[in-house]
């Protein structure tokens, strides 16, 4: 008797068993079946991943938004002879937001990549 992953939920089972008693998935499904489930994982995985990516876009754009009028800001002063500090400007704080967001949704996008295994 050995440990087997099923089909389905990807949990150790017996070999013995004929359904998992997890998921209930039936082991002596036909290989249609086991390659349907294949790729609707695949899927969910690739959908995922999609979604994420399109948050750390947001992300980037969010930090963007802070820095072009911190910069201007700045600029600005400079040409009129005012000492500037830009650490007092309120587009610090939607960089160090974006930023934030930025580094969680990758730690996010690593753990997805990690706990995704192909069959």
């Amino acid at each position: 008797m050995s440990l087997i992953k099923c089909s389905s939920c990807s949990k150790q089972i017996s070999d013995k068993v004929k359904t998992c008693p997890h998921c209930s998935f039936s082991m002596h499904n036909n290989k249609d079946e086991i390659e349907r489930l294949r790729v609707i994982k695949y899927r969910n995985y690739r959908d995922k991943m999609y979604r994420l990516k399109m948050w750390s876009y947001t992300a980037i754009a969010l930090a963007l938004f802070g820095i072009v009028p911190m910069v201007w800001s700045y600029v600005e002063a400079i040409g009129y002879g005012f000492n500037v500090s830009i650490t007092n400007h309120w587009g610090v704080n939607l960089v160090v937001v974006g930023f934030l967001i930025y580094v969680v949704i990758r730690v996010m996008m690593v753990n997805t990549k990690r706990t995704y295994k192909k069959p």
